[in-house]
């Protein structure tokens, strides 16, 4: 992992460079204000279901339970944070909208624990009120993180959207072969790696050029689980070379949203 001018690098297993923008106080600010806003809703809203529900018990049930009601809706609104990050490739709603992901060093989304860790840290960066501590603490680190980042050993980094158009089950590889690349499961690290490639070919030697495309044609086959490919394997005269195939999920992508 390398960092320059605001750039994460980060190499993979398959000694392949990802580059990234580091996010700076400015897009996260606005992606913390609509979290903040979307969370309170939620508190709220939950806070008013519990209250209505409540009413209706006798009161000497309705005593004991207000405390319990105040800890569950906290709890909602901190959930809020964890469960999207975990389950979301690294977004919130205020993320995904601003165009930001949390990553861990090595490129890949964050784990339940980083972002366990990095959402309870948020308690603290949130002194003395929203984001204080958190927005000083961005500007002054040179990576951009806030003490959770720090704490957890995650980034916050400049995403595009999710290029899966989901009313869409495939898309057409090469023009007239006929041979259908399914995008729906492919991991965003592979993704990336696609279009990685596909802007950077013209500028690698033919013998890296080859390497490269071979490892991550070793990546994309076992994923794309369709009829077309599984007939490229029984077939190997059929079967697509490693830089055509990368470009065909590169099209792929673009038909479905992509830059």
């Amino acid at each position: 992992m390398a960092l320059s001018l605001g750039r994460l690098e980060v190499e993979t297993p398959d000694h392949v460079v990802l580059r990234y923008d580091l996010a700076g106080a400015g897009n996260r600010g606005f992606a913390a204000i609509l979290d903040v806003l979307i969370a309170s809703l939620l508190v709220a809203g939950s806070f008013v279901v519990w209250s209505f529900l409540a009413s209706a018990l006798p009161a000497p049930l309705r005593r004991p339970l207000e405390g319990l009601l105040l800890l569950f809706t906290a709890l909602i609104g901190w959930a809020y944070f964890v469960v999207l990050e975990w389950l979301w490739n690294g977004q919130t709603v205020g993320k995904r909208l601003a165009g930001l992901r949390v990553i861990t060093a090595d490129g890949s989304p964050a784990s339940f624990t980083a972002v366990l860790v990095r959402n309870l840290v948020r308690l603290a960066d949130f002194l003395p009120a929203f984001y204080g501590l958190g927005v000083l603490v961005i500007i002054l680190s040179p990576k951009s993180q806030r003490l959770g980042d720090l704490a957890a050993g995650t980034f916050v980094v400049r995403s595009p959207r999710p290029r899966v158009d989901w009313l869409s089950l495939r898309t057409l590889g090469p023009a007239g072969a006929g041979r259908a690349v399914s995008i729906r499961t492919l991991p965003g690290e592979v993704q990336r790696l696609v279009r990685e490639f596909v802007a950077r070919e013209s500028g690698l030697a033919p013998a890296d050029r080859a390497r490269v495309a071979g490892l991550i044609a070793s990546r994309l086959r076992p994923l794309l689980a369709d009829q077309a490919d599984q007939a490229d394997q029984a077939d190997p005269a059929a079967r697509a070379d490693d830089v055509e195939l990368i470009r065909s999920v590169a099209r792929a992508l673009r038909a479905e949203g992509g830059d």
